[in-house]
């Protein structure tokens, strides 16, 4: 059992409830929903959640589509990210999912969800989730524009 400094017992999550339930870089389609109810539990008082949705401008330019191509060992490096996330916040359980290819306004291009018995422990590992994924997973984006041309730019960092 876990004692907060307030002296209530809180029971010890369930094998079940903590950990990764899916990392993953994907051409297919991602929902905030399915991260949601992958991380799901009776232990969960609280479930985070971030969606990255294509926006239609950068910088004082307008943007009509993007395009992520990710690198063969993406996949890899969101599962790695999302289990080392989840090492260092051990009462939380993790779903992400990176979408590639071609994408335009609107849709999802990134999405998770952190479910903890309390929101603080949920807020903090999920900022440290996208902010990581974002730094490290090799996936890059080219933006189109309105005025035809378009240009490169690295997800990560």
């Amino acid at each position: 059992m876990q004692v907060d400094p307030q002296g209530t017992a809180d029971p010890a999550p369930s094998a079940d409830s903590v950990g990764v339930a899916f990392a993953t870089v994907t051409a297919g389609s991602i929902s905030l929903a399915e991260c949601s109810r992958a991380v799901e539990s009776d232990h969960a008082g609280a479930i985070v959640t971030f969606e990255g949705v294509v926006r239609n401008h950068d910088e004082g330019r307008g943007v009509t589509r993007l395009a992520y191509t990710s690198h063969p060992s993406a996949g890899a490096v969101i599962a790695e990210v999302a289990a080392e996330v989840a090492a260092r916040h051990p009462t939380v359980r993790i779903a992400a999912a990176h979408r590639t290819g071609e994408l335009g306004i609107g849709d999802v291009a990134l999405a998770c969800a952190v479910a903890s018995a309390h929101r603080a422990e949920a807020f903090a590992a999920c900022a440290e989730l996208v902010d990581t994924i974002k730094d490290r997973v090799p996936i890059w984006k080219e933006q189109g524009f309105v005025d035809g041309s378009s240009e490169w730019v690295a997800a990560l960092g």
